[in-house]
C-alpha cells in the first residue's frame, strides 16, 4: 500500500479515537477513613421511541459531563435483561461527587438537551451517590 493511503488512514483512526475519549472521574475509593468523597450517579433507563429527536439530544448532551467533573462511563442501546422489566437502553454517567451530577442535570444546556430526551424516550432517569458498601 501506498504510504500517503496508510498515513492518512492512521491519521483518520487517531482523530476519530481523540474526538471519542472522554476523561473518567478518578478512581478514588467511595468513601474512606480519610473522608474521600462519595462519587454521584446519573443512571438512565428507557426505551428510544423516536431516533431522529434522540439524535439531538445526543448532539446536545453527549459531550457535558466533563465540564461538570463526570464522565459517561456506561451506555448501552440493546442492554440484556436478566431480571425484572427494565428497558432497553442502559447509561450511566459518574461524577466526582453527588454535587457535580445535580449541578450536570440542572444546568441551562442539559436542561436544553433534555426535553429532547423526554420527547423521545420512555423510562427513568435516576441521581444515586456511591455508598460505604460499593467498592472502586
Amino acid at each position: 500500500m501506498n504510504k500517503t493511503i496508510i498515513r492518512a488512514i492512521f491519521g483518520i483512526a487517531i482523530a476519530f479515537g481523540a474526538a471519542s475519549y472522554v476523561p473518567k472521574p478518578s478512581k478514588a475509593p467511595a468513601t474512606s477513613e480519610k473522608g474521600t468523597q462519595p462519587h454521584g450517579y446519573m443512571i438512565a433507563n428507557y426505551n428510544n421511541n423516536n431516533k431522529e429527536t434522540f439524535q439531538k439530544y445526543m448532539d446536545a448532551a453527549g459531550n457535558l459531563a466533563p465540564k461538570y467533573n463526570g464522565a459517561v462511563t456506561l451506555f448501552d442501546f440493546n442492554a440484556k435483561t436478566l431480571e425484572g422489566n427494565p428497558k432497553s437502553v442502559i447509561g450511566v454517567a459518574e461524577f466526582h461527587s453527588l454535587a457535580d451530577a445535580k449541578r450536570f442535570y440542572n444546568s441551562p444546556e442539559y436542561t436544553a438537551a433534555r426535553k429532547f430526551r423526554i420527547a423521545s424516550t420512555e423510562g427513568s432517569v435516576l441521581l444515586a451517590e456511591s455508598s460505604v458498601y460499593a467498592k472502586h
